[in-house]
């Protein structure tokens, strides 16, 4: 009976390791297939159903001005009071005051425009803005960046802005993400891989 014990327990052993290795194997299985389809391009864009707002937020990082000529026309068209830019940076796009002056070229009258003019992230323009929105008067907020930035932005509004109703507006100027499978592109892959990390390190800072 014990040899019979001793015999058993080996292969028991080995049953265990298999099952431990083919639950590894489809996990890794899992996770690449999930990585090398669109998920994680879908994950990190997110866009909500166009509503009335308070104001339109521009977020800082607009070299093309893609966001603030978006945002103007929700302006023009009625559907935010007010324009709110941010930046600190001192080159075009990254400044509130660039940003501005392409506002007014897009028809939106200086005194719908707000600044913040000191931020040089997400999570400073975010925090930094607050007081402008409250002063303001801002309850509805239309938060208006690019696909990849949209899940980021968001997330880190809803934490340094609480009680504000976000609406989700990313600028589609261009197919996002520009070639499917993303992963094939290499200035996808920098964008989507460097969200994620920013992710990661937002989740650990407690920003989002």
């Amino acid at each position: 009976m014990a040899r019979e014990v001793v015999a058993r327990e080996p292969s028991r052993q080995r049953s265990r390791r298999r099952a431990r290795w083919m639950l590894v194997l489809v996990l890794v299985l899992s996770a690449t297939a999930l990585a090398l389809s669109d998920a994680p391009v879908a994950l990190l864009d997110v866009e909500d159903p166009l509503e009335s707002a308070d104001a339109a937020l521009v977020m800082t990082g607009d070299p093309g001005f893609e966001r603030t000529k978006a945002a103007a026309r929700l302006v023009r068209e009625g559907k935010a009071r007010l324009l709110v830019l941010t930046g600190g940076e001192p080159w075009p796009g990254d400044s509130a005051a660039s940003l501005r002056d392409r506002a007014l070229r897009e028809g939106v009258p200086s005194e719908r425009i707000r600044l913040e003019d000191r931020s040089t992230d997400t999570r400073e323009s975010l925090v930094n803005v607050g007081p402008l929105l409250r002063e303001e008067g801002i309850r509805t907020l239309i938060l208006v960046t690019s696909p990849s930035h949209q899940r980021r932005a968001f997330l880190a509004a809803r934490r340094a802005l609480p009680g504000l109703r976000i609406v989700n507006r990313p600028v589609r100027t261009r197919p996002w993400p520009p070639v499917r499978p993303w992963w094939r592109d290499a200035a996808t892959r920098r964008v989507v891989l460097r969200e994620y990390a920013k992710l990661a390190y937002y989740g650990l800072r407690g920003w989002i």
